[in-house]
């Protein structure tokens, strides 16, 4: 056993150094499909794979057969208590036991007490897995392959020792059953309408023949933090409503709270980096510095980013994915916390184009915050998770 674990430990940390360079998809129209062997799993928002810092994430639901919708056997059965929220465990009959510890951040070998640099990630109310991890820790094998018949599509493919296709023959044999997916998929998004493959993508544009209304245009929210006064408070009063942010901080805040990073990290938000320089150079040095920071810090690589209006075709052109800030929310004392959130609903209602609100990370920040994602709700604006996949 101990022979085999050198070779795990050198294999996993050349799959995570080699994933910190992988290009990151980066368009909110991507769709992810999920195969286990030769069955495909059901399409759904809640449940579709998504990178982050080049590693490709899975719900944990699909390596256990009693948990997927194809009920395909893995050999694996994933242990996950909803209610503490506190670990996933992945086990199987050849006495191999992995935990993610949601908590901590990292993963572990039970058996031999081996941890590994690997981390799950809170999305839609479930734990999802690096997949390359679980993979190569049960000897599983993976691939990842654009659809030629679905614009934008991607088979995210999971297999064990009994598939029997390879994956062009299974693409190719496959068709008509992924579009029975992406249909279904498409009518789940807006109720009694059906619309075409080409267009029915989860991403932010809104087809002309629909009716605008805030319950289809997606909102996502950035926290733009400069110092650290508020940073706890904002991220508890997040966690509490069930909501995610990105945060964009600045590299000296990425070093000095190295642990509040990872716990966001760790409960399904996103961390970006705040860069304000003079100019376009100048904020590629910090964009380098934050990012190397983050690594050394999270063991993740992100490629969102927080930078000057007018810098941002520069530093895009760098493969930065820019935060395209709709509107700043700056609270001052002096304004009561119903005033301005009555302002930024008024601000809100009519848009037709998907909105990006950033936060000031500051004591008003952190004192509006609760109140701001009530009205939010209340008024049926859909704030999304902001992913590097969406932005």
């Amino acid at each position: 056993m101990k022979a085999l674990r050198r070779p795990l430990v050198v294999l996993l940390t050349l799959a995570l150094c080699v994933g910190l360079f992988l290009p990151i998809p980066v368009s909110a129209a991507d769709l992810y499909f999920t195969a286990i062997n030769e069955r495909i799993e059901y399409l759904t928002s809640d449940t579709m794979p998504f990178w982050s810092g080049g590693i490709l994430y899975v719900p944990y639901t699909v390596f256990d057969k009693n948990l997927n919708s194809t009920q395909t056997d893995l050999g694996i059965t994933v242990s996950y208590n909803s209610r503490t929220k506190s670990t996933v465990t992945l086990y199987n009959l050849r006495q191999q036991m992995l935990t993610f510890d949601l908590v901590s951040g990292n993963c572990r070998d039970e058996l031999s007490g081996e941890v590994f640099p690997y981390r799950a990630i809170m999305r839609n109310g479930k734990p999802y897995l690096p997949l390359e991890m679980v993979c190569s820790f049960f000897g599983l094998s993976w691939s990842y392959n654009s659809l030629p018949s679905i614009p934008q599509g991607y088979l995210v493919r999971i297999m064990s020792s009994d598939v029997v296709l390879d994956d062009s023959t299974f693409i190719n044999s496959a068709g008509y059953l992924l579009d029975r997916r992406l249909q279904a998929y498409t009518q789940t998004l807006i109720p009694g309408e059906t619309t075409t493959p080409n267009t029915a993508v989860p991403g932010d544009e809104i087809s002309q023949e629909e009716e605008v209304t805030p319950t289809n245009i997606p909102t996502y929210l950035a926290v733009r933090c400069e110092s650290e006064e508020s940073l706890l408070s904002i991220l508890n009063t997040l966690e509490s409503s069930g909501r995610y942010a990105v945060f964009f901080l600045t590299p000296q805040l990425l070093e000095a709270q190295g642990d509040l990073v990872r716990r966001m990290l760790g409960t399904g938000h996103s961390v970006g980096i705040l860069a304000l320089g003079e100019d376009a150079d100048q904020t590629k040095q910090i964009l380098q510095e934050g990012r190397l920071i983050l690594e050394q810090q999270a063991l993740t690589r992100t490629t969102l980013a927080y930078v000057p209006q007018d810098q941002i075709t520069a530093i895009e052109r760098d493969g930065w994915v820019c935060w395209d800030e709709t509107m700043l929310l700056a609270p001052s004392s002096a304004v009561g916390i119903s005033t301005f959130c009555n302002r930024v609903i008024g601000q809100l209602e009519g848009r037709n184009l998907v909105t990006y609100l950033t936060l000031a990370g500051d004591e008003n920040g952190a004192r509006v915050l609760s109140s701001l994602l009530l009205r939010l709700a209340d008024n049926h604006f859909v704030v999304g998770t902001p992913l590097e996949t969406r932005l």
